[in-house]
This record gives C-alpha cells, sequence and structure tokens, in this order.
C-alpha cells in the first residue's frame, strides 16, 4: 500500500485549506417540506429554485396535504394478531394461552402503552420515523454491506444498442448523461408526485436522495447519522476505479447547464488510460473496504482517517457528490449470480458503501445499482433506475455514439478538472484496511446465493387466473418453504406506508390461517383439484388484503414496535413481549420484499435473521424472478434446496390451475 506523493501532499493540502474555507461558509438549512432533516449549502434551495425559468414546483407540492402516519386502534391489533400466530401453535392449549397473554395485555399494560403512543404522536407527521430509522438502521453495528445494502442488475440493451452495451465507458456515460437529466427534473421539481391506483405518495426519498450519504458518528457513539447537501451546489459525482476515487464534473461550472456526452466520456477515459501519472501513482485502493467494517469499528477508523486535512476533504467531497459510478474494468458477470455478487458487493474496494446511490458498470458493460438503506426504502431508487434503463433503451444509439466521438463537437478536453482524491495512509488506517479485507472476504464467503429465474409465466398469466401477482408468488413461496421443511416459518413481506407522510414499510405477515390451509390442502392427496384450487385463491386473497391493510397503516408489526418504545423504566415488561412465540412469530426467517421492472434482471439483498432465508422477488410480465440469499452454515439449509421446491411448486401451482380449466376428455 503506497502513501500519498510528497507533490500530491502539497497539492492535497491546498485544496483541503480551501475546501475548509469553502465549508466553513456553508450554513445548515432545513429542507422545504419540513421533513426534520437539513442540508449544508452557501444559500438556501429556494434562492436557487427562483432563478430557474424551468423550475415547476411540481415534485413536493403536495407534501403538507399527506396523512400522518396512524396509529392502530388496540383491539384492532391484538386480534389480527391472535389470527397470525394461530399456524405456529401446536395445539388448541398453546393457542389458549396466546388468549390469555393477550387478555392480560388488554387489561393491564396494553391500554397503557397504547395511549402513550397515542399522546406521543400527537403532532407528529409520522410518530415512527425516529425511532425506525435509528432503531432498525443507524444503530445498527453489523456491516451495512451486506446487511443494509440492496441492489438491482440492470438489463441488457436492445440488440440496437449492442455498442453501448458491450462498452463500459459508452455504457457509464449513457448513465451519468441520464441520471443527470433525472437530477435536473429534481432540481426543476418538474417531476410530477408519485400516483399508485390513484393515491398520492409521499416524494421524501426524492428528496435525500442525491448529494447525500451515510455518516459514522463519534468514535464513542454507537448510532451513525446522515449529512446531506444542496443538489444545485454539488454538481459532480465520484467515479471509483480501482479502488481509486476520483471527482468528476456532470455540469458546467460556468452556468450549471449538463455536460454533454463527449465531455463525460472524455473524464472517464482521462481516468482508466492513466493518461496522468498522478492518478496512477498516488493509489489509496482499499478505503472503500473501510466502510464495510462493523459500524463500531468504522466509526473508530474514521475518526482517525479524517484527523489528516487531505483524508478529511477527500471523504467530505465523497459525501458531497451526487452519487458514484463504480468501473469495474476487470469484471464481467455473465450468469444471474455472477451479476447479483457483483452488484451486491463486488470486490468490496472498489465501493464506498455508505453513499446512498452507486451505480457500476463491468468490463462486459453489465452494469447496476447499489443502495444504502438507512433513510429510503426501494421504491424510489426502483423508479430511478427504471427510468434510467427505460431512457437509455430508448435514445437513439447511432446519435449518442456520434456525440461521443465527434471531436469537432468537443469543448476543451475536461480532465483537467478530473481531480483524484488522496488520503493518507498511516500504519495505522493500513491495518485496518488489511484487517477490513479479511472480514469482508469472510463474511462474503458465509453467503450463498441462488437466482430463481422462472420463464413459464408471470403476471401476464396470474392476472388471468384472478389473482394478485403479489398474492400469487407468495403461496409459491409458501408452498415451496412447506414442502422443503414440513412447516410453514415466520414470513415478512415488506408493504409501502409512502401514502403517509415520511412512510417507509409495515410489516405483512405471510403466514396466516388461510394459507396454513392451502398448503395442507395441497399436501393431501385425497384433495382434489377444486378443493386446492379453492384454498389457493382464498389464501392469496387473505394476503392481499393483509397487505393492503397493512400499506395503510392498520398492520400489527409496527404498532408493537411503537408499544415497546413506550416503556419506561419503573415499568415493568409486559409478558406478552416476554412470550416465546410471541417474539418467534416475529422472527423474519423468511424475509421477502417485491421491486419489479422489466428493465431489470436482478433484485436482492441479504436474509434477516441468519437461520432463514432472503427472498429478494419480481415480478414481471412474462417471467417471475427470486433471489435467494442465506447462511448455508448457519442455518444448515441450502439455496439450491429452495431453488428445486420454488420451481416444483410455481409448476404444480399453474398446471392444476390449467388443467382446471380444460374441457372434460372422453375417458378411452
Amino acid at each position: 500500500m503506497k502513501v500519498c506523493s510528497k507533490r500530491s501532499v502539497l497539492a492535497g493540502v491546498k485544496n483541503s485549506l480551501s475546501s475548509l474555507r469553502r465549508m466553513s461558509s456553508l450554513q445548515r438549512f432545513p429542507f422545504e417540506t419540513q421533513n426534520g432533516e437539513h442540508y449544508w449549502a452557501a444559500k438556501d434551495n429556494r434562492s436557487y429554485q427562483s432563478a430557474r425559468a424551468g423550475f415547476k414546483g411540481a415534485t413536493f407540492a403536495h407534501q403538507a396535504d399527506l396523512p400522518s402516519l396512524v396509529v392502530p386502534e388496540l383491539n384492532q391489533t391484538m386480534a389480527k394478531y391472535l389470527e397470525s400466530i394461530k399456524p405456529f401453535c401446536k395445539d388448541a392449549s398453546e393457542y389458549y394461552k396466546q388468549e390469555l397473554l393477550v387478555r392480560d395485555f388488554l387489561g393491564n399494560m396494553g391500554p397503557v402503552l397504547h395511549q402513550r403512543l397515542v399522546k406521543f404522536s400527537e403532532g407528529k407527521r409520522n410518530w415512527m420515523s425516529e425511532f425506525w430509522d435509528n432503531q432498525s438502521y443507524l444503530e445498527y453495528n453489523d456491516p451495512v454491506v451486506p446487511y443494509v445494502s440492496y441492489f438491482y442488475t440492470h438489463q441488457r440493451l436492445p440488440k440496437s444498442h449492442k455498442r453501448i452495451d458491450a462498452d463500459p465507458l459508452l455504457k457509464a456515460t449513457a448513465i451519468i448523461v441520464t441520471a443527470s437529466r433525472f437530477i435536473e427534473a429534481l432540481k426543476d421539481q418538474s417531476l410530477p408526485q408519485e400516483l399508485i391506483k390513484g393515491t398520492p405518495f409521499c416524494m421524501n426519498s426524492f428528496e435525500l436522495m442525491f448529494n447525500s450519504c451515510r455518516l459514522p458518528g463519534n468514535a464513542e457513539d454507537n448510532r451513525d447519522t446522515s449529512i446531506f447537501y444542496s443538489i444545485y451546489e454539488n454538481n459532480f459525482i465520484i467515479v471509483s476505479f480501482k479502488g481509486n476515487y476520483y471527482k468528476v464534473l456532470t455540469h458546467n461550472e460556468s452556468d450549471g447547464t449538463p455536460l454533454n456526452p463527449r465531455e463525460i466520456w472524455e473524464q472517464l477515459y482521462f481516468i482508466v488510460s492513466g493518461l496522468n501519472s498522478q492518478l496512477q501513482s498516488d493509489t489509496n485502493a482499499g478505503i472503500g473496504l473501510l466502510t464495510s467494517l462493523p459500524r463500531d469499528q468504522w466509526r473508530k477508523v474514521h475518526h482517525e482517517l479524517a484527523k489528516n486535512p487531505l483524508s478529511k476533504d477527500s471523504l467530505s467531497t465523497i459525501h458531497k457528490a451526487s452519487y458514484l459510478l463504480a468501473l469495474d474494468l476487470d469484471d464481467q458477470p455473465i450468469s444471474l449470480e455472477e451479476k447479483s455478487r457483483n452488484a451486491w458487493h463486488g470486490d468490496g474496494i472498489n465501493r464506498f458503501f455508505d453513499k446512498f446511490v452507486q451505480f457500476f458498470v463491468c468490463g462486459n458493460g453489465s452494469s447496476g445499482f447499489l443502495g444504502e438503506h438507512s433513510k429510503m426504502d426501494g421504491t424510489p431508487t426502483c423508479f430511478l433506475n427504471h427510468y434510467i434503463c427505460k431512457e437509455i433503451s430508448n435514445l437513439a444509439p447511432t446519435e449518442f455514439i456520434d456525440n461521443v466521438f465527434n471531436r469537432q463537437k468537443s469543448s476543451v478536453l475536461p480532465a483537467k478538472d478530473v481531480t483524484h482524491l488522496p488520503f493518507l495512509i498511516t500504519p495505522f488506517i493500513k491495518g485496518w484496511i488489511e484487517k477490513a479485507n479479511e472480514l469482508f472476504a469472510e463474511t462474503m464467503d458465509e453467503h450463498d446465493l441462488r437466482v430463481w429465474h422462472y420463464n413459464r409465466y408471470g403476471k401476464n398469466f396470474i392476472k388471468k387466473q384472478g389473482m394478485s401477482p403479489d398474492a400469487f408468488i407468495q403461496q409459491i413461496i409458501q408452498l415451496a418453504v412447506y414442502r422443503y421443511l414440513g412447516k410453514q416459518l415466520p414470513t415478512y413481506e415488506a408493504a409501502s406506508t409512502r401514502k403517509f407522510f415520511k412512510g417507509r414499510t409495515e410489516t405483512g405477515r405471510s403466514v396466516s390461517i388461510p394459507s396454513a390451509k392451502f398448503v395442507s390442502t395441497w399436501e393431501d392427496p385425497s384433495a382434489t383439484i377444486s378443493e386446492k384450487i379453492d384454498v389457493l385463491k382464498k389464501s392469496a386473497k387473505y394476503h392481499s388484503d393483509y397487505l393492503k391493510a397493512a400499506a395503510a397503516g392498520n398492520g400489527i408489526d409496527r404498532h408493537f414496535f411503537g408499544m415497546k418504545n413506550m416503556l419506561q423504566n419503573s415499568d415493568e415488561t409486559p409478558k406478552l413481549f416476554q412470550d416465546p412465540l410471541f417474539n418467534y412469530s416475529s422472527t423474519w426467517l423468511i424475509s421477502t420484499s417485491q421491486l419489479s421492472s422489466e428493465f431489470f434482471s436482478g433484485y436482492g439483498w441479504s436474509q434477516v435473521n441468519d437461520n432463514g432465508f432472503g427472498l429478494a422477488y419480481m415480478l414481471n410480465n412474462e417471467w417471475l424472478h427470486i433471489n435467494i440469499v442465506n447462511k448455508p452454515m448457519k442455518s444448515g439449509l441450502s439455496v439450491n434446496s429452495m431453488h428445486y421446491y420454488l420451481c416444483e411448486a410455481a409448476d404444480e401451482i399453474a398446471d392444476t390451475l390449467i388443467s382446471s380449466a380444460e374441457p372434460l376428455k372422453s375417458k378411452l
């Protein structure tokens, strides 16, 4: 590992002093939507918006009109809880014990905790927001990757775009140019508020997406923070290549207009071609690995790293950047599993896992996205990636390529504007990089991954059967798990609560009395086809109804979460909260979530519990897709076995539905 050269240190110190002067002039402004977050800027956003001729003010215009997150009714929550745990009860006596615990809770601490929560929620647009962000993410000590991050892999471009798709610098240029258009739409607030089936959804995450980063807390803290900068003042990105970071401009410094494709491509070419010996000699490969450490360790190392003005300024530049784009030119993933692995974690070196938004492009043009989860869920970044992939697929490839390689259209080579971000690698930092490398390899080796990409049918077929595609694939999962293990396991599905201000997720409990009836009936050799279809449709309908209620804020798990947070030191913990079955029912041994796009070839993340599976799935028109992840040594379970049972369940359900629709054949 090399330390920075003397020339680089002197240049870096000059830049750092200049940056520190700029930073000292920054002020902390609240976001206009009053979301409780602040951004750092020289001037507030409104001063830039008023000067933009194309400013529409539409994206966040209706944030104030969104309803506040509701607190569910207590008796309703307890009734739903009893329904949800019945499939896990061995006999009537065990269920009766749960009824007694619920009766005790309702007669003692339950109403007290509920009323405290109601009072706590008064005057708050989202009573859960701070609790959830902190306890589920920012106080979570495990490494961001693989336990918090999530990814998408992009479909290959149409054959007409083959040259762009196969050339990593052209592909990266297309992503950057298209992302800049998206960012310009956010600057103009011309992106309309998202509507799902006519219901407006909260756009808060779009305000936090760019020019932001997770930030390690102080070394003595047990919590991270986040930092946000003005989207109008930081018109650059970070490009990572072979573990080094480079500041790359995306807009003209003079008038703030986006750079053309040629100007973007030239900067990328300058980085990878080694035209500047300074960029080659000052290698800091390994800094990214530090962001893969457990958070308490990264906080300690970050504190030491930031003591040096050079390194502190480089970190600040990464935080301010719109996003990071990684050039993984030595990697050429082919299979779905290889693409998922590269998207999920790569080599650990050519990433900065704290960055909220990261794209990557491989040597064969394979591309995708990695998201940090602490401040936003997947629906906004799915929207972003769908937009980018769709726009690139629809661009005129010949015209785009001409714009890149027609030198007559080129400005002065902007390579001089590419800035290598140096870090001072002390023996202390070097030692931690080596340790991080070992821990990263050990952690990722613990995980197994298999992709279930099912081409027999997709949403179109499912809709013709009169069922919700999402509820349908949940039945496939339940039957597969039951076939594999001979029992159902507590199963989580993320239900978006974005219809509320700063809404994130509620739990959809996939195991239910109807789902238990469904799997047991399908395992009964005496069950008729009509009986099987009847219980399948009833289970799917129940699941769909539960998920709608959860999205409306009327699930049970966030209500319990809120009431637990109302416990005071002098309170005795309710017996219900101490009960093994109560806690088992929310131990997500099967964790699922859906985000879909016809422009994606993959979507995934880690298992939530080391004894179970993570099943991230996509529902597309003609195919289904599940990214299966687990820790085989910890769980004793196999992704290959799960893959087999998913195939078996999906085939059998389809065969049964198809056979029921066929006219009866005469006997021979």
